[in-house]
């Protein structure tokens, strides 16, 4: 089953129920033809993926990692694989796009906000936000897609056609809300999972700590920083190339960025390094957004935070998309896009209803 929501705050809205291999296959068909524009867009990610991993070496790398991947996620393998035979793409080369931040840099930038504790009142708060960045000739692409899988919870996810529904923000009807930013490594893990792979194997676990346990266990080829909150928790995992650190559990406001923050004594050579102009971007963002959160307190501070200065990003190579910010004490998520700000009912927008709030 396919459902055309209204659109919210700018994003276009599909909502696919069914079993795993049909609303996969569907999401390819449905974007197929979405899917063949990034493929053929001139100097777009997609063609600079492939020529990144043309050749013997590379191609043997990246087989290595979909071999791995294949091990680690084999539920999720298959999505991809039907996703990719809906949207008449050559398998390999829908993998190679999946895995762009695994080898090399993905030339984008999200940020994060976890705001926990109590309020002046004490009362418990809990409230993620996540800015979606991405190169700027995607603009217009990126949208919402809800997966109603049987079996599984259901997940919305802010969505690139041709990705794996897991790589920005995604909330699902388990309770738990995730906010993804790529983690640059100067070499991949080949025998890591693909991190796309890995993130929609986590945020379809019955429960935040089986997700958790999942981005703590599998090693990534790549890097993510996984920011998590749901019933009771707020925390950052950072796994970039089997390498793992972790934020303790949020008390007031902390931030994430684009560079490794918590894993300590193991970043050494894991990285770029300290003239990598990536790098000096994600920290000055970083300390711009630490700035502009201050002591926020509400739902309203940490989205106008993630909006401000600085923060907010409106060139060619880094545009912020959209910024969600979810309430998990208050149900409320808040969306700003392209279009109006749209409030709405968390728990009914994780399993593809549009309940203004």
């Amino acid at each position: 089953m396919i459902h055309e929501n209204e659109p919210v705050a700018g994003l276009a809205w599909t909502v696919f129920a069914g079993d795993r291999e049909t609303v996969f296959h569907e999401l390819g068909a449905r974007f197929a033809a979405e899917i063949r524009e990034a493929r053929e867009r001139p100097g777009g990610q997609w063609e600079r993926l492939v020529a990144r991993t043309d050749g013997t070496a590379a191609g043997e790398r990246v087989d290595a990692v979909i071999a791995a991947t294949r091990r680690h996620c084999p539920v999720e393998s298959a999505e991809l694989d039907a996703m990719a035979a809906g949207a008449g793409i050559r398998t390999r080369e829908l993998w190679t796009y999946n895995l762009r931040g695994d080898f090399g840099r993905d030339g984008t930038g999200c940020s994060d906000l976890v705001l926990g504790g109590v309020d002046a009142a004490g009362r418990p708060r809990l409230v993620l936000g996540h800015n979606e960045d991405g190169d700027g000739d995607l603009a217009g692409t990126v949208r919402l897609v809800t997966l109603r899988i049987e079996g599984d919870p259901d997940v919305t996810a802010v969505w690139y056609p041709g990705f794996v529904p897991a790589n920005a923000f995604v909330a699902t009807s388990a309770g738990v809300v995730w906010g993804m930013d790529h983690l640059p490594v100067v070499a991949a893990e080949l025998a890591g999972a693909g991190r796309h792979l890995l993130a929609r194997h986590a945020q379809r676990q019955p429960t935040g700590a089986a997700g958790l346990d999942a981005v703590r266990r599998i090693p990534c080829a790549g890097g993510f920083a996984f920011n998590v909150a749901g019933a009771g928790f707020a925390t950052t995992v950072e796994n970039a190339a089997g390498v793992i650190g972790e934020a303790e559990s949020a008390s007031g406001c902390r931030w994430h960025t684009n560079h490794l923050r918590y894993v300590g004594a193991g970043a050494a050579g894991l990285e770029p390094g300290g003239d990598d102009p990536w790098l000096a971007e994600s920290r000055t963002r970083g300390a711009a957004l630490a700035t502009a959160a201050g002591h926020a307190a509400s739902t309203p501070e940490v989205l106008s935070a993630l909006r401000s200065p600085g923060v907010l990003n409106r060139s060619a190579d880094i545009f912020t998309f959209v910024t969600a910010v979810a309430d998990l004490v208050g149900d409320r998520i808040a969306l700003q896009g392209e279009g109006a700000a749209w409030t709405g009912e968390l728990g009914a927008f994780a399993s593809g209803e549009a309940r203004a709030a």
